[in-house]
C-alpha cells in the first residue's frame, strides 16, 4: 500500500486549492458507452475529507459531483477505420478478405459497417487463436473446447476470452505469489501493486548504498517484474469486451473503440508502446453533470458502519454516473 500517496491525496481533498477530479473505475476500459465497476476509493476519500474538516472545526460540506464523459467523432471516420482493419490483418497474418471500395465509404453507414464487421470478427478470432497457442505452448495452460465455431457466436467468444484472460492473470499471479481471488479488475490491481513493490522497493531507498552486484540483481528483479506485469496489461485492454458490443450497435464509435483495443494489444505484443494512439478523426467530448451526492449527510451512517456506508455511496455514485452515459449520438454538426 502506498501510504505516502494516500496521505498526500487525503490532504489535497481537504486542503487543496481546487476540487479533486478522479476516475472511480480505477482504469480506462476503452469504451464510451460502458462504465466499469467502481472502486471504493473515492467514497473512502470523501468520508476522510468529512472527518478532516470536522477535526479542524471547519463548516464546509463535502459533495461528490458525478460526471459522465464520452467521446463522439465529429465526422464518421470509416476510411481510416477500413485502413486500420487492413493494417491489423497484416499484423495477424490474415489475407485480406477484400478491400472496402472508396465508393462504399460514401454510402450508407449501415452498409459500411456490414462490410467491415466480418473482418473485425475474423481479427478477434485470429488473435484469440494465437494467444491461446502462446499460453498453451509456453505456460502449460490447457484450453478446453478451443475449436473455432463456424458461426463465430458472441457467447463462445466471450467464454474463450474469459478463459484466456484468466490464464494470463494466473501467469503473473504465480510469479508474484498472489492467490487468484476477486474480480478481473481486483486481480489486475493486485498484480500491478505487487509489480510496483518489486520495482520501487522500500528496502532500496536512495540513502542505502548498494554494491554493483546488488544493484544489478535489483535491476534484474525489476525487469522480471515488468515482464510479468505485461500479461496484466494485456488483460486490462479487454476487461470490458463482451463479444457483442459492435454487433448490437455497429456505430462508428463502437467500431473504432474495438479496433483500437485490438491495435493496442497487437502493439504491446510486438514489443512497442501503444501510445500515442493513431487519430482516426476529430472527436467531440460530451460531458454530462449529475446531481451532487452529499458525503457529509452520510457521515452518521459512516460512523455507525463504515464498510456499509462506503459500499452504499460507491453504488449510488455508480448508478448516477451510469445514468449520465447516453447511447444516443449527438449531432455531428
Amino acid at each position: 500500500m502506498d501510504r505516502q500517496g494516500l496521505k498526500s491525496a487525503r490532504n489535497l481533498f481537504a486542503n487543496g486549492q481546487f476540487p479533486m477530479a478522479a476516475a472511480p473505475e480505477g482504469a480506462n476500459n476503452g469504451h464510451t458507452e460502458i462504465v466499469s465497476p467502481f472502486e471504493p476509493g473515492i467514497a473512502q476519500f470523501g468520508f476522510w475529507c468529512v472527518d478532516d474538516l470536522l477535526k479542524a472545526d471547519r463548516q464546509e460540506k463535502v459533495f461528490i459531483v458525478p460526471l459522465g464523459i464520452q467521446y463522439f467523432y465529429r465526422d464518421a471516420p470509416w476510411q481510416p477505420i477500413a485502413e486500420l482493419v487492413s493494417q491489423l490483418e497484416v499484423d495477424l497474418g490474415i489475407a485480406s478478405s477484400g478491400d472496402t471500395p472508396a465508393q462504399k465509404l460514401s454510402a450508407d453507414p449501415e452498409t459500411i459497417a456490414q462490410d467491415l464487421y466480418p473482418r473485425l470478427v475474423q481479427l478477434g478470432w485470429r488473435l484469440l487463436e494465437i494467444m491461446e497457442s502462446y499460453y498453451s505452448d509456453f505456460f502449460q495452460v490447457s484450453f478446453a473446447s478451443t475449436a473455432v465455431p463456424t458461426d463465430h457466436s458472441a457467447n463462445e467468444l466471450a467464454a474463450r476470452l474469459n478463459r484466456l484472460l484468466n490464464a494470463a492473470l494466473e501467469v503473473a499471479e504465480s510469479f508474484f505469489h498472489i492467490p487468484p481471488k476477486g474480480s478481473v479488475i481486483d486481480r489486475c490491481r493486485k498484480i500491478e501493486q505487487a509489480g510496483w513493490d518489486w520495482i520501487y522497493r522500500e528496502d532500496l531507498r536512495p540513502e542505502k548504498a548498494l554494491s554493483p552486484v546488488e544493484r544489478g540483481l535489483a535491476d534484474r528483479i525489476a525487469e522480471e517484474a515488468e515482464l510479468r506485469m505485461w500479461h496484466m496489461r494485456l488483460v486490462e485492454s479487454f476487461v470490458a469486451v463482451t463479444g457483442d458490443y459492435v454487433k448490437t450497435k455497429p456505430s462508428v464509435e463502437r467500431f473504432a473503440e474495438t479496433l483500437l483495443l485490438l491495435r493496442d494489444t497487437l502493439t504491446r505484443i510486438k514489443g512497442e508502446s501503444p501510445f500515442p494512439r493513431p487519430t482516426l478523426g476529430d472527436q467531440l467530448a460530451y460531458l454530462a453533470v449529475g446531481e451532487p451526492l452529499s458525503v457529509s449527510d452520510r457521515w452518521p451512517a459512516y460512523k455507525q458502519n463504515r464498510r456499509q456506508a462506503i459500499a452504499d455511496l460507491t453504488t449510488d455514485l455508480q448508478i448516477a454516473v451510469q445514468s449520465l452515459i447516453t447511447a444516443e449520438q449527438p449531432s455531428r454538426s
